[in-house]
């Protein structure tokens, strides 16, 4: 049997032919990932993830223990966490994604596994780090279709909800490759989550007093609602919540600058809506949800310039009526004329 054709069986660690590829050829595209042999032992599979994941997790958590006493570790737990089968199980989800959609739900999502996933983003082994991001890219990239089912969604959802905070965080304080995987999946994730708790989720995102987190999680909040376009908010019965939201990253913030990004993403609001329907939206929210937006329009803030610096012994220049005069000090006399 070749290394491609490996199925899980009882008591078998999970196989590290995929490791091998991608240390030799780079990471594995999505185009280039096979599918599986027949009859292959999903359960196994499953049960073999759960497995090597808990495992990983366990020990975290024990490790990070220091108030309480140190617990005895069982003895499966003295053995290294093998980050090489971590590194397989990623990309046997992104497997399961491209070709076994109902599973990867059940996997990802039933299990929780994406909770274990998000955790690799702090992997000292960069390649680990990498290939989580990849894969949360295709799975936004990808995501499955029965999600616009709003009975479905809820998964989807609280995956948004704890993958952004994260994602920015990375896209701001890691090696340059690991940033640009965060990017490319934040981008990804506004392209095609397109729900209002990833508005909500960005705009949260905002209450930070790193600025550079701030600047993104605007950045990507207002591309986002570009994205959205008129018709989402104006048939949107969650519309109060979002500009509460906006709001909230208003009002908490004392920073002129975290000020006028809020205008500018009202002013967004207003542009692709017309100001005239935007008013007519907000007039059907509570009075809380009005106030709240009330009071970012009612502020008019100092419009940011720097202050001119005068040189009263340097010359000055100054365009004037069609004419070009340069005043020089009164030390040059006569060196005084008009052009």
């Amino acid at each position: 049997m070749s290394k491609k054709e490996v199925t899980i069986l009882k008591n078998e660690v999970l196989p590290k032919f995929v490791i091998e590829s991608s240390m030799q050829k780079g990471n594995i595209t999505f185009e280039s990932l096979e599918p599986f042999p027949q009859n292959y032992d999903f359960i196994q599979l499953l049960q073999k993830m759960k497995e090597i994941l808990g495992k990983a997790s366990k020990k975290k958590k024990t490790s990070t223990n220091k108030t309480k006493a140190p617990i005895k570790p069982e003895p499966s737990q003295n053995k290294p966490i093998d980050w090489t089968s971590q590194l397989a199980i990623i990309n046997y989800l992104r497997r399961l994604l491209k070709y076994e959609k109902d599973l990867f739900k059940q996997a990802f999502y039933g299990l929780k596994i994406y909770e274990n996933i998000l955790e690799f983003f702090n992997s000292i082994r960069s390649i680990l780090a990498q290939n989580a991001l990849i894969l949360f890219n295709e799975v936004f990239s990808h995501y499955i279709p029965e999600f616009d089912d709003k009975n479905q969604r809820a998964p989807i959802i609280n995956l948004i909800k704890i993958a952004i905070p994260s994602l920015i965080l990375k896209a701001n304080t890691s090696q340059s490759f690991i940033k640009n995987e965060a990017k490319t999946c934040l981008e990804t994730l506004i392209n095609n989550m397109k729900y209002n708790d990833t508005l909500i989720t960005l705009f949260q995102a905002m209450n930070t007093q790193k600025i550079a987190d701030f600047e993104l999680a605007y950045n990507l909040s207002n591309k986002l609602v570009k994205n959205l376009g008129k018709d989402f908010f104006m048939e949107n019965k969650q519309f109060g919540n979002i500009m509460c939201a906006l709001g909230d990253v208003y009002e908490k913030n004392k920073n002129d600058l975290y000020k006028r990004r809020c205008k500018t993403i009202l002013g967004t609001f207003e542009e692709i809506m017309t100001k005239e329907d935007f008013n007519n939206k907000l007039e059907k929210c509570n009075k809380k949800e009005k106030d709240k937006i009330h009071e970012i329009t009612a502020v008019k803030l100092q419009p940011n310039t720097k202050k001119e610096i005068h040189h009263p012994d340097r010359s000055r220049y100054r365009l004037e009526m069609g004419f070009f005069h340069a005043t020089v000090p009164s030390y040059l006399g006569s060196a005084v004329r008009e052009c």
